[in-house]
């Protein structure tokens, strides 16, 4: 089974982590999240308030080896101001690329990728807010919604969050048809919820 750590903090954006989780999950993709604040209670407060629990503190993450691991999620909004000033997310970053990890960053999220060095000759998306901030670091920038370089896949925000976590299903799971995948996944939801 394809695992994968996705970073909670307080100001994620509810619905690029929340959709990632709930597709990779249903696709049999482990989704493992972390609270990298609030670490006592494990509780994420989004952008919009609500409440996300986390099932370990980053501080646990820190123990684990990143080579268990075959993708790192970092979901956007607000949160990604605070992620992105903080030397021990960006070299745990750093940490993940360089043990041969996928990075899969949407909305604000490539910034913290910028800022950990790992966008140099890439070809990225992100929130059309950062565009400026990373366009020193980048091969070429893109207007697509979702884009994937190597083993670098991002996306604008929370209007892609579904084809961005499709993508991300796509690339772990190796499968080629997006519109396959996302076919299951519907009626595995319509079988679950009409069963007798």
């Amino acid at each position: 089974m394809k695992r994968t750590l996705l970073l909670l903090s307080n100001g994620v954006e509810e619905i690029e982590a929340i959709v990632v989780i709930d597709l990779l999950r249903r696709a049999g993709i482990e989704v493992l999240t972390a609270a990298v604040e609030n670490e006592a209670n494990l509780l994420v407060r989004g952008s919009h308030g609500i409440g996300i629990q986390a099932d370990k503190d980053f501080q646990e993450i820190l123990g684990l080896d990143p080579a268990d691991f075959d993708m790192l999620i970092l979901p956007g909004g607000p949160a990604v101001d605070f992620l992105s000033k903080q030397e021990q997310i960006l070299e745990f970053v750093r940490q993940c690329s360089q043990n041969g990890m996928a990075i899969a960053a949407i909305c604000a999220a490539p910034l913290i990728l910028a800022k950990a060095g790992l966008l140099k000759n890439k070809t990225i998306t992100s929130f059309p807010g950062i565009r400026e901030k990373i366009l020193g670091d980048i091969k070429s920038y893109s207007e697509e919604r979702v884009v994937q370089d190597g083993n670098l896949i991002t996306s604008r925000g929370a209007g892609t969050a579904e084809e961005f976590a499709l993508a991300l299903i796509e690339f772990l799971s190796g499968k080629n048809d997006p519109q396959s995948l996302a076919k299951k996944i519907q009626n595995q939801i319509i079988a679950r919820e009409f069963k007798g």
